[in-house]
């Protein structure tokens, strides 16, 4: 993995063009134990496609640091450090997390709030303490327990994680409907049926979650390729013109404060604004992944790959930056940049 680190210094030592147009995406995320690494990436306003969704190509990696904990006036002060790098930042996008947003009104950054996030903490105020919601969920999750060791193992709806369940609502929605249909259909055995039965009782609060989760991708499909602007916001508005009752209704209202709120960031009438912080929740999904393979090293100079994930690889990237990234430069940058890792800490409890 030493040439994946090098990459990634590299890709963090490269020099920054001075500009007025900077959009950052920031977010924080816990490690193992209570370490926390903050990840700051960057692109200019004239660089943004607004016909796709943003790929981790098109970022600059500005800032990867870690600490056991990260309180408003540090991010202020790193987020200083990155405006001295950048030039002006016009705004960051990030999710509702506290001391992120302390940190922005601490820098004096405008804040654009992630629509994802935005979707997440609306379906969590809807759904939360809604007793439907609750027995469904309860029943779904007795069925998967119920069944996973059993001949209809296959028939189980997906887990439930505790974390970001909201973010991840639309998977239940969707079994939901498959078993609706299943129902429906004379194929399945008599045992299945009685497994699925309990789904009929709940078949209007599936029908109504279903239907607000197509609104909803509507909507983010149209925001996460095409920003907010004034016309998206109208497009929005029309598409939530469906919302005529219930939780739908609920909803509706909801995504219009969050239209408006973040409309103000609009300086210029043609004016599109980048309101998705997916490409951040990539990289340190991306970083998980490897961090998996070994949970209790905590946070260490592996993290130097979320900024080699923003590199093209191209022959010439590649063998500048293992021409040019020496160990000790990555031991030094770690010393400056990490926190004492977990193993570090663990191997000093039980070395021998």
């Amino acid at each position: 993995m030493l040439w994946v680190k090098k990459i990634g210094y590299y890709q963090l030592q490269l020099p920054k063009e001075k500009a007025d147009d900077w959009i950052i995406v920031v977010d924080e995320s816990i490690g193992v134990g209570q370490e926390k690494v903050l990840v700051v990436l960057g692109i200019r306003r004239s660089r943004i496609d607004f016909s796709r969704p943003l790929i981790l190509q098109d970022m600059v990696p500005i800032l990867v640091k870690s600490k056991e904990r990260w309180t408003g006036d540090d991010i202020a002060h790193e987020l200083e450090e990155v405006k001295l790098i950048l030039g002006n930042v016009i705004y960051a996008v990030t999710d509702s997390c506290s001391c992120l947003k302390s940190g922005l009104r601490k820098a004096n950054i405008n804040h654009v709030y992630d629509i994802t996030h935005a979707v997440a903490i609306i379906l969590e105020k809807l759904y939360k303490k809604d007793t439907t919601f609750k027995e469904y969920a309860t029943m779904a999750a007795q069925m998967r327990l119920k069944l996973c060791c059993s001949k209809n193992a296959h028939l189980i709806p997906p887990n439930q994680r505790s974390k970001a369940r909201f973010l991840n609502i639309d998977t239940v929605s969707k079994w939901g409907i498959q078993a609706l249909h299943a129902l429906g259909r004379n194929e399945i055995t008599q045992d299945e049926r009685s497994q699925l039965e309990w789904v009929k009782d709940k078949e209007q609060f599936i029908l109504e979650m279903d239907k607000l989760m197509s609104i909803i991708e509507e909507i983010s499909i149209l925001l996460k390729h095409n920003g907010l602007s004034k016309k998206t916001k109208r497009q929005c508005i029309t598409i939530l013109k469906r919302c005529k009752k219930g939780k739908l209704k609920q909803f509706k209202q909801y995504m219009l404060d969050y239209l408006e709120e973040n409309i103000k960031q609009i300086s210029r009438r043609s004016e599109k604004i980048l309101c998705c912080s997916d490409i951040v929740e990539t990289t340190f999904g991306k970083y998980k992944n490897e961090l998996a393979k070994n949970p209790m090293s905590g946070i260490t100079d592996l993290v130097l790959i979320i900024p080699a994930f923003t590199s093209m690889l191209s022959a010439y990237e590649v063998n500048k930056a293992i021409d040019t990234c020496s160990v000790k430069d990555i031991n030094e940058w770690k010393k400056r940049n990490l926190c004492n890792s977990l193993m570090s800490r663990r191997k000093a409890v039980y070395h021998k």
